[in-house]
């Protein structure tokens, strides 16, 4: 899908679903994203990144480099994810990817380190995840634990 170039939006190169809503004031490259989903206002979504269907990515969110977000995802206002665990680190061959598996929630101002996170988890805001979260799993707290297990 093609869209309009403006002074408001950076989107080059991306394939992005049938009606997904995108926001001004974003930089999205080289990404792809499923349809129905919702790009809020000044998120950067890099080059390689994969969104599923019906996920909503909020506000000032950014999404770096080997990033896979699956369908029916919510990533709250402000999450960070990160791909580079010894920064700054030139060598691509060193940065980490991420798999965020669907039905995923992310609270706001969460910081996603490379890890994955099981179908159906919740991330608590503000959380830093530094280790695989298991399905079902509501984690929080610096660094990120297991809380409970959201029922099925």
């Amino acid at each position: 899908m093609t869209f309009p170039v403006s002074e408001r939006q950076v989107i080059r190169d991306c394939r992005i679903g049938e009606g997904t809503k995108i926001w001004n004031f974003v930089n999205l490259y080289e990404c792809e994203i499923g349809r129905d989903c919702m790009i809020g206002t000044f998120v950067e979504i890099q080059a390689g990144v994969k969104v599923g269907d019906r996920t909503r990515i909020q506000s000032h969110s950014f999404v770096c480099e080997l990033v896979t977000i699956g369908s029916d995802c919510f990533i709250a206002h402000g999450v960070m994810f990160i791909n580079d665990t010894e920064p700054p680190q030139p060598e691509r061959a060193k940065w980490k990817p991420t798999i965020i598996e669907d039905g995923v929630s992310i609270g706001s101002n969460a910081t996603i380190l490379p890890v994955r996170i099981g179908k159906g988890a919740m991330i608590g805001a503000g959380a830093v995840v530094t280790k695989d979260v298991p399905p079902g799993a509501v984690v929080a707290g610096v660094p990120a634990r297991i809380l409970r297990y959201r029922k099925a």
